[in-house]
């Protein structure tokens, strides 16, 4: 099972509710109306109430590593810019994998793999 989540804007919402579905702890950038935050303020509100934050944007990883931001998680869709039913078939693939998800770390997804990086 993944871990509590906080979907970034570019997260569809069919996505957030195939994730649901699943039995998925996720709250959506877009339900809430927090579309217009900047990617900075994403991360700081997913690391207060302890959520990954699930992607497509590879500046997370960038904040979190190089600048230094603290995080619990973030969780990496590659590529991005893809119909929402590819989408759910990686997660499905993704669900059926055993990942330590032990933050703080960063897990990217793509292709049927799981790459991850402890922080």
């Amino acid at each position: 099972m993944l871990p509590p989540l906080f979907a970034d804007a570019n997260i569809s919402i069919a996505i957030v509710r195939f994730l649901r579905l699943q039995g998925a702890d996720v709250i959506s950038a877009r339900e809430e109306g927090w579309h217009h935050y900047e990617d900075e303020d994403i991360l700081a509100n997913a690391h207060a109430m302890r959520r990954f934050v699930l992607t497509h944007d590879s500046d997370f990883g960038k904040l979190a590593i190089h600048l230094k931001h603290p995080i619990t998680g973030i969780i990496h869709l590659r590529p991005g810019g893809r119909p929402a039913a590819e989408v759910i078939a990686d997660l499905q693939e993704l669900l059926k994998m055993q990942v330590d998800w032990t933050p703080p770390m960063i897990a990217v997804y793509q292709s049927g793999r799981v790459r991850i990086r402890r922080l």
